[in-house]
């Protein structure tokens, strides 16, 4: 267990956002071999947050591989991370599955925090959009909130639609005094039961596009490196996916077989078609988070090294 220790930074604001409302948050994460926008990712929710849990190590799939940490960077930019305001608590170790791994840091949440919002390592969400939500939280009083993604594939101007932009990613949850994770897939908390009885009031991702135009960036299907691994344990450990994925989707379409690929899957997305509808991918046209503009030289050097490789 790492309690971080206050850091020089680099480039980027720290300090903690002074909001007007008395939302806290506590963003949680789980991570194993996530060094692709993962710094990005802990930038851009730092000054938001009243709290960050991270529990980072392989789950029982990538420890059956030899894996008893990760090896590319992740805990680098984990244990230097610059914390002025202490508000990281990290928790090395390996876990039987995700469901474990989410619940291993909750021992740490502090009393204080209201909400607790669940993320990935690749998602980002613009500054801007988390100043929105939480004066939406402070002033609608939600106990939840789901989004939908902009799920980029193949580097930085694509996007899925169809089946992944139709799902809803439930990311944040009221929480009260001995509240706990319940599940990481679907990510879902429990309450004691006095506080299980209370109103419910969810935030549907639809209507938060289309009201708020607020989404998420999800640079999910972006390096190869990244996708490689991602469909190692999906199609091992979690559903059914199209054989052969990365060699017979994802580089391809890489290499500028777009149409042919997507019109023989129905799509790019690694489930088999029939189970999971068309998802086609589309030209992103709007703007990226800034922080991801920021680097996007660097992180498009990244794509194109690992690429190489492949």
């Amino acid at each position: 267990i790492i309690q971080k220790n206050i850091k020089q930074a680099n480039n980027f604001t720290i300090n903690s956002i002074m909001t007007k409302n008395k939302i806290k948050i506590c963003f949680s994460m789980i991570v194993f071999e996530g060094n692709y926008v993962l710094k990005q990712v802990l930038e851009s929710i730092y000054p938001y947050a009243n709290q960050i849990l991270i529990s980072e190590g392989p789950v029982t799939y990538f420890q059956q591989k030899g894996f008893t940490t990760s090896t590319d960077g992740t805990n680098e930019i984990l244990n230097n991370f610059p914390d002025p305001d202490n508000k990281i608590t990290i928790i090395h170790s390996q876990y039987k599955e995700k469901d474990d791994q989410c619940k291993s840091h909750m021992k740490f949440l502090k009393e204080d925090n209201n909400y607790i919002w669940n993320l990935d390592s690749d998602e980002i969400f613009k500054q801007v959009d988390i100043e929105k939500l939480m004066d939406i939280l402070e002033k609608e009083k939600y106990t939840s909130i789901g989004f939908k993604s902009y799920s980029f594939y193949g580097g930085f101007d694509r996007y899925i639609t169809g089946f992944e932009e139709n799902a809803e990613f439930l990311r944040i949850h009221k929480i009260y005094p001995g509240s706990k994770w319940k599940s990481h897939r679907p990510p879902d908390v429990i309450h004691l039961p006095e506080y299980e009885k209370l109103p419910k009031k969810h935030l549907d991702f639809n209507v938060l596009s289309e009201k708020y135009k607020i989404r998420m960036y999800h640079y999910s299907y972006v390096f190869p490196e990244q996708v490689k691994k991602k469909i190692d344990y999906y199609s091992n450990a979690v559903s059914s996916c199209i054989s052969n994925y990365y060699n017979e989707v994802y580089l391809p379409w890489i290499n500028s077989k777009i149409d042919e690929v997507e019109n023989k899957y129905n799509g790019v997305h690694e489930w088999l078609p029939n189970l999971r509808g068309d998802s086609y991918t589309k030209e992103f046209t709007g703007e990226h988070p800034l922080i991801i503009q920021r680097d996007m030289e660097q992180l498009k050097k990244k794509f194109n090294n690992q690429l190489l490789k492949h």
